[in-house]
């Protein structure tokens, strides 16, 4: 299901930016560039944030395309301990937290505004992006510390360093946004969803033992987030 929502995406892709500037000669009084600063946090049990700066071309008054990069990383994971060669060790202290960049082409989808100010300089409407994923984790391998005691303390003696196999790297995606604009400025607020596995850069690492790196099972990514945005053509 999810490589033909995949494919079907896809297609739709093409035949819009291949269709695109035919339609702006027709809209042309509509069209506008619009740059946005997403930020939002990830809603699954391991926390992350997000921070995703867009650019959007609404070439039509109810359609669009973006292209959006998305910075997002886990926080405050704790160190995660393993035996190395009859060592102790754990993870490097700058491995704990997963982190991807991740781009992200899309379809913009407005509706018609829902209210808006007897001068227009004030408008609300609702908003739908489905898009695509291209995925880049910052690490596709865990890097350990091997630990000597001297009594009880401790320092790294060695670092070991175990490889991921089976990386996956596309992904969909789809964003839904109430948006109020005042004049250019537009704030938004929604939801977000994907199937990105968060832990795709860890699911098939062994360690030395000869066991897996212990990750959570798979589940659609989902977040809240915030934007705000500047509109260089009114529209």
């Amino acid at each position: 299901m999810v490589m033909r929502l995949s494919r079907y995406l896809t297609l739709l892709f093409v035949s819009v930016w291949c269709c695109g500037p035919a339609g702006v000669y027709a809209q042309d009084e509509a069209s506008a560039f619009t740059a946005d600063l997403y930020g939002g946090l990830y809603l699954n049990n391991e926390p992350a944030w997000q921070l995703e700066p867009s650019v959007s071309w609404l070439f039509h008054k109810y359609l669009g395309v973006s292209l959006g990069l998305e910075l997002t990383s886990q926080y405050n994971q704790p160190s995660r301990q393993t035996v190395i060669d009859g060592h102790e060790a754990e993870l490097a202290d700058n491995e704990r937290n997963i982190g991807w960049l991740i781009l992200k082409p899309s379809l913009v989808i407005k509706s018609p505004a829902i209210w808006a100010s007897a001068d227009n300089d004030c408008r609300l409407w609702v908003q739908a992006e489905p898009g695509l994923s291209l995925a880049c984790p910052f690490r596709n391998s865990l890097s350990y510390e091997i630990k000597q005691f001297s009594g009880v303390v401790s320092q790294t003696v060695d670092y070991r360093t175990f490889p991921n196999k089976g990386l996956q790297w596309f992904y969909w995606n789809a964003r839904a946004s109430i948006n109020f604009a005042i004049g250019r400025f537009i704030f938004r607020g929604g939801y977000f969803v994907s199937n990105l596995d968060y832990y795709s850069g860890r699911r098939n690492i062994m360690l030395d033992n000869g066991q897996k790196f212990y990750v959570p099972k798979r589940e659609l990514s989902q977040s809240i987030f915030l934007s705000i945005g500047y509109a260089f053509h009114h529209f």
